[in-house]
């Protein structure tokens, strides 16, 4: 799986656009960018944060500068990024989303497209 090359990257960014949030990490050879239109949720010190939370924003940037230790897809349509402090962030598409979005997560290596979540 080639979201993989994610594993020991440090996700430098997050940037947030009118329908989609995108998410940056400095890799070994390239930068990556993991692009969700499925709002993620965020696992971080054990509370969980969803759209629409207080403090959601907050818990997304308070990724940057984190470390992936672990990158899980497969089944039921879920992305999760472990963080090596724990943190998680977790894409999977709600059943209105599955209705609406063509894809709903795409995974670019530098400049190349490498994996689309539909």
């Amino acid at each position: 799986m080639a979201i993989d090359k994610i594993i020991t990257a440090e996700m430098y960014s997050v940037t947030f656009v009118r329908d989609y949030v995108q998410f940056g990490f400095h890799c070994e050879t390239d930068d990556a960018c993991l692009t969700a239109w499925a709002l993620p949720t965020v696992t971080m010190k054990g509370m969980k944060y969803r759209y629409g939370n207080i403090g959601y924003r907050d818990a997304l940037c308070g990724l940057i500068n984190q470390l992936v230790e672990v990158v899980l897809t497969g089944d039921e349509d879920l992305i999760k990024i472990i963080f090596e402090g724990k943190d998680e962030l977790s894409i999977r598409p709600t059943d209105e989303e599955r209705e609406i979005l063509v894809e709903y997560a795409m995974f670019f290596y530098g400049n190349l497209l490498i994996e689309v979540w539909n």
